[in-house]
């Protein structure tokens, strides 16, 4: 099963998650600003989306890819995966950004966690951060046992 993830990253942490993946599933890993060059999605088997989320918002470029090549994603088995602070609105931050079949679709679809990059945060981004937080960023953590039950999902074999 050959796998490819494609990611978009604002600090970094869908870009380690997308890393971890990679060791796990021996993929390929490729950043959706170098995607929208022509990539051959039909060599690949499996294809994982990931994301991060700001302001509900996923990056317009993933986005962008997704539509783009809806035709070809449901043609192939499909994880996505959420780099967000507040994992219960992802279900709302999927619906307002990606296709609906892409998410009928999918394989599975879960949310990492999150970490509170403050160093490499624009100064907007922090005043927004630490007002939504009130200053706590204790559960701003990212989930390796959320990571190791997308892999497990994600290769299980087809039922029916």
């Amino acid at each position: 099963m050959k796998t490819l993830i494609i990611y978009a990253t604002k600090y970094g942490c869908t870009a380690d998650c997308a890393a971890s993946l990679r060791a796990k599933l021996q993929s390929d890993v490729l950043d959706v600003k170098n995607a929208m060059a022509q990539t051959d999605l039909s060599k690949y088997d499996t294809i994982i989306i990931g994301g991060s989320i700001y302001i509900g918002k996923m990056a317009k470029p993933l986005c962008a890819f997704c539509e783009n090549n809806l035709d070809t994603l449901v043609q192939k088995r499909v994880g996505i995966f959420l780099c967000c602070a507040l994992p219960d609105d992802a279900d709302t931050v999927l619906s307002n950004n990606l296709p609906p079949a892409l998410l009928k679709h999918a394989t599975v679809t879960k949310v990492f966690g999150s970490e509170a990059r403050l160093d490499k945060m624009s100064f907007f981004d922090k005043m927004m951060i630490k007002a939504v937080t009130k200053g706590d960023f204790s559960n701003f953590k990212v989930s390796s046992e959320r990571l190791d039950e997308f892999v497990k999902e994600l290769t299980l074999p087809p039922c029916g």
